[in-house]
């Protein structure tokens, strides 16, 4: 197992973060022995996945970071059954399940997370839509106060956005499983190619963390003169979306965050806006 300090921003999609010590398990076995080692230790740590939807501070984390996307890669199919490990990646596992005729999330496929990532926020395609990663999941194994339990999905809780794992930081998602609908890996696979057809549009060549706000509203903040609402390097590039130079630092992005919630609350409908991104401060 590799443990380095390193900057952050080399780990997020972002490229914001100050220096941590950042240890990369390569298995679940080493995986498991360090959330075990850490426990009995009373060492804090923090789990970093595909760092899509993370802001950290310029100053750095003191506590220990595991990136966890080497640790948990399994994937077995068993008819319509499928055990997929939370390291592996989102795009990766609805591929692998349209390559055995199982289909249902293809909606996904434009995210950039981890499957143990999607699990924890519930990922879905909007509260319009009625469709997240929990439809088809029927259970979750968890690193829990030292020791590895699985929980059926009944004894969860998921809504928009938020899942039981919110109100637990301390629990570590190591692997799931999902019942997945039949379906022709030919249609999957069309399916795929015609949501990465819609968001192929966006703004992808400057670093980004996806969507800010877990708000219905979408006020155009990205139509403020000259170039959208924005603060130095960093601005809005779409209604829910922030892109920046490379050069913007933590406090750039955060104040504008803050600006736009601001216009959220005092501009119709007058909502007081969800942030989505998780901020490590």
């Amino acid at each position: 197992m590799k443990t380095e300090t390193e900057r952050l921003a080399e780990h997020t999609w972002l490229k914001i973060g100050g220096p941590a010590e950042i240890a990369t398990p390569e298995s679940r076995s080493e995986f498991v022995d360090l959330l075990t080692e850490c426990h009995e230790r009373g060492r804090k740590y923090r789990i970093l996945g595909g760092g899509s939807n993370l802001l950290v501070t310029d100053e750095g984390i003191d506590e220990l970071v595991i990136k966890s996307t080497d640790a948990c890669t399994d994937f077995e199919v068993n008819g319509s059954e499928v055990q997929v490990g939370a390291s592996m990646m989102i795009p990766q596992f609805i591929k692998r399940c349209v390559d055995n005729d199982l289909g249902g999330y293809e909606y996904l496929y434009s995210v950039p997370g981890t499957v143990g990532g999607g699990i924890y926020m519930n990922a879905g395609r909007g509260r319009s839509h009625d469709l997240t990663i929990s439809d088809h999941l029927t259970g979750v194994e968890v690193f829990v106060d030292g020791e590895v339990r699985t929980f059926e999905k009944s004894e969860l809780q998921f809504e928009h956005r938020r899942s039981t794992f919110h109100n637990h930081d301390d629990w570590v998602i190591l692997s799931a499983t999902f019942d997945m609908p039949e379906q022709p890996a030919e249609k999957g696979n069309k399916l795929i190619k015609d949501r990465m057809s819609k968001v192929g549009e966006r703004e992808r060549g400057q670093p980004n963390a996806g969507s800010v706000f877990k708000s219905r509203s979408r006020l155009p903040v990205h139509k403020i003169s000259p170039n959208g609402l924005s603060v130095d390097g960093a601005r809005f590039v779409s209604g829910n979306r922030i892109c920046h130079n490379g050069n913007a630092t933590f406090d750039d992005v955060y104040r504008l965050v803050k600006r736009a919630a601001f216009l959220h609350r005092i501009m119709p409908p007058f909502e007081k806006p969800v942030i989505e991104w998780e901020i490590w401060e």
